[in-house]
């Protein structure tokens, strides 16, 4: 099992997001290149919050 880090004052910092022109959402890490999550769906948490989880 692996260890689990909390985040950080820093690690918010340390992530970007933007929007390709295709609508895809990239979240990334700006100190390491390789780091990167490319999604063309995404979740409002708040939504699923209010709602509950569907059946």
């Amino acid at each position: 099992m692996s260890e689990t880090q909390r985040p950080t004052e820093r690690g918010a910092e340390q992530c970007g997001t933007f929007e390709t022109i295709d609508g895809d959402l990239v979240l990334y890490d700006r100190e390491n290149a390789k780091a990167w999550i490319q999604a063309s769906y995404a979740i409002d948490f708040e939504d699923v919050r209010a709602t509950g989880p569907a059946e």
